[in-house]
């Protein structure tokens, strides 16, 4: 069912399918999505670009919290020369019996100034090979390593849906890479700020992320799948935090020294960019029609249609809408109250997400007494339940949807919100006196698997807040993400307990935000929009064409009686020259 042997303007050699080729079972004819998700297929173009926007996703998290379970050996000091004063005068002293409690080891790595000499203790506190960092330091470093994607996430929604989402992902893996490579080069703290400011910058590919998936998939299963997609992907982070200490453990068995495996083990994770980037580039599509310049094509011939058909009052009445398509979107998004509002919820939810995969493991090693490994492996289970939990999310909103529309979906999110901050302040009542290791990774599973919840549930959400922008909309929700990490770290400063309670305090403030949505044209959690025509289904709606969807913009617009303007599912550099009546 491939046309093959069109071109891009790079003169590369592309496919491209018409409208035509959708127009089968499993496929939404007005917007050529797919109404369902087979994950053992690999098929061109819909669930390629599913398989490749979770995997790239999953990269990019993995080499964003590479460093933060190695930290307990990049904060070793700088090894001093074998032959060194201080090394002679230290290796010559006798080697005195252990104490009982202590691992095995030269007691004399634990020595403050001794400790320089042993490159090769991988003891917690003991030996040298990183980069001298103290507390503090380490503190402004987590802070800096969710800056840039704050930064990032903002525009690189209205980017891509301006060039499309296989492009804008491209460029973004290729790119991002270099840090990544550099990272196993950095040799001093400022060095460190700059190399984690700059790998930063990858977790703007959740947005692209989103809206690659939302171009693929209709709304009866777009909560699902972005759902899926991202849930998967910020597995990523949980792999780091139990993989990356293994990696390390396996280049020091192998003879390596303590600096020498820390930076092979930084250097492998930014290769799964570069050929996800590659990957991306050569073998996906940004939408059902193939190149974005093919959806654009139709949709402007679809409004050329549409406009000969109105009425001289009608053309008269109908707005000229300016600006860019990216700014147009971002501006659009940010004029929204209710942006704002989804925004705070993901600060307490993702930004919470960040703040643990960041402090966790520090927080295993000082107040429950682990080692740098088991205490990566505890803290990477709060990233591991994004294999399901995520998805679960979406899929609780997609269901709650099917019975009560997109007021259902605000439901689902409130009791997901709610039940993830409790589950927080739950955990933040355990110490290893009281409750032990065993009863802290109870409530931190539990937690996790709600605070995954929480970030689907949004999402399926989001593309209802501003149909006309939803890539502007997801950018400025996912900064919010980062913002909250921003405040997770900073708030660490007070303690980790004291600064986990203020986090599921503010998670209950965000939890409470939620019913003061109001969707246009669908009401709030308890009060239905007047219109009976915009009532919630009582019965399941799952190929309804609805004014949603999202990216690369290729999102939809109706009017205020949910009727179809000029063509539904309409791009976002199409919806510009739309009537926007909400």
């Amino acid at each position: 069912r491939e046309q093959k042997g069109t071109m891009d303007k790079f003169g590369l050699s592309s496919t491209s399918w018409t409208p035509e080729h959708w127009d089968q079972p499993g496929y939404n004819h007005d917007n050529f999505k797919k109404t369902s998700i087979t994950f053992t297929s690999l098929q061109r173009p819909h669930m390629r670009a599913f398989h490749f926007a979770w995997f790239a996703f999953f990269g990019c998290f993995l080499m964003w919290f590479a460093i933060p379970p190695l930290m307990g050996t990049i904060r070793k000091p700088q090894c001093l020369a074998a032959d060194n004063a201080i090394c002679v005068e230290c290796l010559s002293r006798p080697f005195v019996a252990v104490r009982r409690s202590e691992e095995k080891g030269n007691p004399w790595a634990k020595d403050v100034e001794c400790m320089k000499c042993f490159p090769s203790d991988a003891r917690l506190g003991a030996g040298c090979g990183g980069l001298g960092l103290n507390k503090n330091q380490i503190l402004v470093s987590n802070i800096v390593s969710v800056s840039g994607t704050m930064l990032m996430r903002v525009f690189i929604g209205p980017f891509a849906d301006q060039y499309g989402a296989r492009r804008t992902y491209s460029a973004l893996l290729v790119i991002l890479c270099i840090p990544g490579f550099l990272a196993a080069t950095m040799d001093s703290f400022a060095v460190l700020l700059i190399i984690r400011g700059l790998i930063s910058f990858a977790g703007g590919s959740f947005v692209v992320t989103s809206l690659w998936t939302s171009a693929f998939f209709h709304s009866n299963c777009v909560g699902f799948a972005n759902a899926t997609t991202a849930g998967w992907g910020n597995l990523g982070g949980g792999v780091a935090l139990e993989v990356m200490p293994l990696i390390y453990t396996a280049f020091h068995n192998a003879g390596y020294t303590n600096e020498k495996s820390w930076r092979c083990s930084l250097a492998l994770p930014p290769v799964l960019l570069l050929a996800s980037g590659i990957g991306i580039w050569f073998l996906t599509d940004d939408c059902p029609l193939g190149d974005i310049h093919h959806l654009q094509e139709h949709n402007e011939k679809s409004r050329q249609d549409a406009e000969a058909n109105l009425t001289q009052k009608e053309k008269d009445l109908k707005p000229t809408a300016g600006g860019s398509g990216m700014g147009r979107s971002l501006a659009i998004g940010a004029s929204n109250w209710r942006t704002w509002v989804c925004a705070l919820c993901y600060a307490m939810s993702f930004g919470a997400e960040l703040t643990v995969n960041n402090n966790m493991p520090n927080y295993f090693q000082k107040g429950f007494a682990l080692n740098q490994h088991n205490a990566g492996l505890a803290a990477g289970s709060f990233g591991l339940v994004n294999i399901c939990a995520r998805s679960l999310g979406g899929l609780m909103s997609d269901k709650f949807y099917e019975i009560w529309g997109v007021r259902g979906r605000l439901w689902a999110l409130f009791m997901q919100t709610l039940a993830m901050a409790l589950l927080l302040i739950g955990f933040t009542t355990v110490t290893n006196d009281d409750g032990g290791m065993p009863s802290a990774m109870g409530w931190l599973i539990s937690w996790a698997f709600l605070t995954s919840m929480t970030c689907g549930g949004l999402f399926s959400v989001v593309p209802f807040v501003e149909p006309t922008a939803v890539g502007g909309v997801s950018g400025i929700v996912g900064a919010g993400g980062n913002l909250g990490a921003l405040f997770g770290m900073a708030i660490m400063g007070i303690g980790f307990r004291p600064g986990f309670l203020v986090v599921g305090f503010m998670s209950i403030c965000s939890a409470i935000a939620v019913p003061l949505l109001w969707m246009n044209g669908h009401g709030s959690m308890f009060r239905a929009a007047g219109s009976p025509e915009v009532l919630p289904p009582t019965v399941p709606e799952p190929m309804k064409s609805e004014p949603m969807i999202s990216v690369a913009g290729y999102g939809g617009a109706t009017s205020t009686n949910n009727t179809p303007m000029i063509h539904n599912d309409m791009p976002q550099f199409v919806v510009g020259m739309q009537n926007r009546q909400h």
